[in-house]
């Protein structure tokens, strides 16, 4: 919730809205200047609609705030080893909203069932976050820039482009098995993350593409012949690899780093196909 005479929160919406707020303008007023409707200028501020660049400028403009659309990437998790995983460290609001999400659905999940999850009330739970839509947001931006920390540090350790292809799809592998509840969700609520959000968790996802594919194409230029495209090869890689969330079971069957071994041997093959 905003805090009147204050600019809290990330959300450029947000933001606009405390300006708005501290300049003492109305809604309709500030909607008549720069040529909205009161009721798309409202969307906005609440985060459900983006304006397009020429009325975030007049925005800006109006109320005498920097313009910067894109929300700032999530910081990761540290860790000493991309193999190694140790339990998620999450708030409790987060984590009971991580499980409560995957276990549900985003949709049909309430604040009221986090809250009863962590022991909280639910003005408890909004006292650490303002919407069920800033946790899903930060669950899965926190989640993916894991993972593209963990692929850098993969990537970075490799002595040889086949190296590069195999550490690769070992690291997106361990993570959607050992971060399984995180890597289901990443694939399953994508859909219901609203703007800008959604936008940054698809740049997010790009950027794993964009390091295998340059590892897929180092192999090329190293002599591997293949008929298929780079891109397309890369996104079949990443495509086998994030599925296995779907079914891993734990204890059951393979370990995570047999499947890896496999799934290694298999994006191999078809980098050379």
């Amino acid at each position: 919730m905003a805090v009147v005479g204050r600019i809290s929160g990330d959300g450029l919406g947000v933001r606009m809205r405390a300006a708005r707020i501290e300049h003492e303008m109305g809604l309709r007023q500030l909607a008549q200047q720069i040529g909205m409707s009161p009721s798309s200028l409202s969307e906005f501020e609440n985060g459900k609609s983006m304006p397009g660049a020429e009325r975030l400028q007049a925005l800006a403009t109006a109320l005498g705030v920097p313009l910067d659309p894109s929300p700032a990437e999530p910081a990761s998790p540290a860790f000493e080893d991309w193999r190694d995983f140790e339990r998620l460290d999450l708030a409790p609001v987060f984590r009971a909203a991580l499980d409560v999400f995957v276990e549900v659905g985003y949709h049909a999940a309430t604040v009221r069932m986090i809250a009863d999850r962590c022991g909280l009330s639910m003005a408890g739970v909004y006292y650490h976050v303002e919407s069920k839509d800033a946790l899903l947001t930060e669950l899965l931006q926190g989640a993916m820039a894991e993972l593209i920390s963990r692929c850098v540090a993969a990537d970075a350790e490799a002595d040889s482009p086949a190296q590069r292809v195999t550490n690769l799809v070992e690291c997106v592998i361990l993570f959607h098995t050992y971060r399984q509840a995180s890597a289901v969700l990443a694939s399953t609520e994508l859909r219901s993350l609203d703007e800008p959000g959604r936008l940054l968790h698809l740049q997010l996802r790009r950027k794993v593409r964009d390091i295998i594919q340059s590892a897929v194409e180092a192999c090329r230029d190293e002599g591997q012949v293949g008929t298929v495209p780079a891109a397309s090869t890369s996104t079949a890689i990443v495509t086998m690899c994030v599925a296995v969330a779907d079914w891993y079971r734990p204890g059951i069957g393979q370990s995570p780093r047999e499947i890896a071994r496999e799934y290694a041997d298999l994006a191999l093959a078809m980098v050379a196909a």
